[in-house]
């Protein structure tokens, strides 16, 4: 079969064509035919050697993926052959640069009627993300008010959505060319994070009270001075890694008082949260925001990696392994 990855470690241009023998289903396994893959920053970050999960070459990125089920194996009876689905792979097998990827069906979950491939394939990393920072670890209910950071991305979007539909008042920060772009998500306050002081914006916008959680997907600086936009028990939930370990002890004793709590969130492979991102996309209360489609081409593949580097995006790339 046809797969996109490396050899080695190292910059965009390292991506190219590599054959691939098919993957077979072993015992609690589904083979899935791909036809479409998203793109996420951890594509870029597996590529460079970021990632230290013992990887083995050649190396196939390539984590949300949406096809239909070819091959099941021993013990899987949720599934058959023919059935559309959803996931997102795990970090160590082939990912969805590819015709075929092999999974454990526990993972696994029914695509969600009336969206294509394309579209499906741009939820379940940054759904599930989106969903198990507001909804598992913040514990987001209506009338409470949610600060996301990075409102525009693909976990930012999908986020700024679950936190109207559960009844919440979604403030956010995005770049000058996204404000608007942010806002029809439902938002009702985006803030231009190179201009506006999200700090003094928002406490005014909260009458002095702050927020009842920050869900943060920028990090540094960002996350820092989200301290200070706490209300009483709220929580700060932070998907940058390279937070670990940077937060001052300002910060740390500002969280303290506030009596909130602080999650370092690496989401979690459950088909539940995906059934749960599924019933809502069907009913039409969220839906995925495409920011491209690019063809299954290394050179067109390189590309968007160099795009997701810059940080910059609006919505997700997504990559057309088939046409369906």
């Amino acid at each position: 079969m046809k797969a996109i990855g490396v050899r080695r470690f190292g910059e965009p241009g390292e991506l190219q064509n590599i054959e691939m023998a098919k993957p077979k289903a072993g015992p609690g396994q589904i083979v899935v035919k791909v036809w479409a893959c998203g793109l996420n920053p951890v594509d870029y970050k597996v590529r460079k050697g970021m990632v230290p999960l013992g990887f083995s070459f050649p190396l196939v990125p390539g984590y949300d993926i949406s096809g239909t089920v070819e091959e099941v194996g021993q013990g899987v009876d949720a599934f058959a052959p023919g059935d559309e689905v959803y996931y997102s792979a795990e970090l160590l097998p082939p990912g969805g640069y590819a015709e075929y990827n092999v999974t454990g069906a526990d993972i696994v979950a029914l695509k969600p009627v009336g969206l294509t491939h394309l579209e499906a394939a741009a939820v379940p990393l940054a759904g599930c993300t989106a969903w198990q920072g507001l909804f598992d670890r913040a514990g987001v209910e209506p009338g409470d008010v949610v600060l996301v950071h990075g409102g525009a991305g693909g976990v930012g979007s999908l986020a700024v959505q679950l936190a109207a539909w559960a009844g919440a008042e979604v403030l956010a920060t995005a770049g000058a060319d996204n404000l608007e772009y942010v806002e029809d998500l439902g938002a009702s306050l985006v803030l231009d994070h190179a201009e506006e002081d999200f700090v003094e914006a928002v406490l005014e916008a909260t009458q002095g009270r702050g927020v009842d959680c920050v869900l943060d997907c920028v990090g540094g600086e960002t996350l820092l001075r989200s301290f200070q936009v706490l209300a009483d028990g709220a929580s700060v939930v932070t998907m940058v890694p390279e937070n670990l370990g940077a937060l001052p002890l300002e910060g740390l004793a500002q969280a303290y008082f506030k009596n909130a709590d602080v999650h370092f969130l690496f989401m979690q492979r459950r088909r539940e949260t995906l059934d749960n991102l599924a019933r809502l996309l069907e009913r039409g209360y969220i839906e995925p925001r495409l920011e491209e489609v690019i063809a299954f081409d290394a050179a067109r593949l390189a590309d968007a990696h160099r795009r997701l580097e810059t940080g910059h995006g609006r919505g997700k790339l997504v990559v057309r392994v088939a046409d369906a």
